[in-house]
């Protein structure tokens, strides 16, 4: 064979090394798996992706990305201690598709180039505390920006950084300590009403979690007396 026709070879073989596919094409199973945790059909192999960085500092190194149009099965987490990104990057990465203890990855990053930054968030796919607390339909949530709404805490209160909450539909967890606003968000947990709460669906240890990002992801429920207030009334009282 002609050098000529090797080196091309060599040239696309390598060009074509990690495949581009979408966030949701690495995400998208309907098999469980042998241990239930429904393992990509690309575990184990080099692809490239790219999408839209909605949190960093994820507990021993790491973040999470979104494709803009954001839904079921449209972000996952990046496990990469190496290449610093920030909230709102816009990145293109390539990596090995690997299973952290359940939760579906990119990790052994080869390639990582910002594309863009200052990027809007996508928008938080609003889902029931039910959704949550059933495995078959979590899945398909996981690594994805979310949103709870009208919850209402439920059992032990004891673990500040980790409660339940409910909406009527089931019971799911709450893990407050997984990104950078750990601390500040421990107070949150003495409340038992909110109107919102916002995050990363997580899944460790058999079991899925919403992890908020930032103190402003957790907004306490006011009572009925506080929302109703009229300041017209109220200067009534002097008068």
């Amino acid at each position: 064979m002609p050098k000529i026709i090797i080196l091309l070879i060599l040239i696309v073989s390598l060009s074509i090394g990690a495949a581009a596919i979408s966030i949701y094409e690495i995400q998208f199973t309907s098999t469980s798996g042998s241990d239930g945790t429904y393992p990509s059909r690309y575990l184990g192999k080099n692809v490239s992706t790219e999408g839209i960085v909605i949190a960093t500092n994820y507990r021993n190194g790491g973040y999470f990305i979104s494709e803009p149009l954001n839904g079921p099965w449209r972000g996952i987490y990046v496990h990469d201690k190496d290449n610093a990104v920030n909230t709102g990057d816009k990145v293109r990465i390539s990596g090995t598709v690997s299973e952290a203890y359940g939760m579906t990855c990119l990790q052994a990053i080869s390639q990582s180039k910002l594309v863009s930054s200052n990027n809007p968030l996508p928008m938080p796919v609003i889902i029931t505390t039910g959704q949550l607390s059933r495995a078959d339909e979590a899945e398909a949530y996981e690594g994805v920006y979310t949103r709870l709404l009208n919850t209402t805490s439920s059992g032990s209160k004891s673990q500040k950084t980790k409660f339940q909450v409910t909406d009527g539909s089931g019971t799911c967890t709450i893990i407050c300590d997984m990104f950078s606003a750990r601390g500040a968000n421990k107070s949150y947990a003495a409340s038992s009403h909110y109107s919102s709460i916002t995050g990363v669906v997580t899944f460790g240890f058999s079991e899925f979690a919403l992890g908020p990002i930032a103190v402003t992801d957790m907004i306490i429920q006011q009572p009925k007396f506080i929302q109703n207030r009229s300041w017209g009334k109220i200067k009534s009282i002097y008068k």
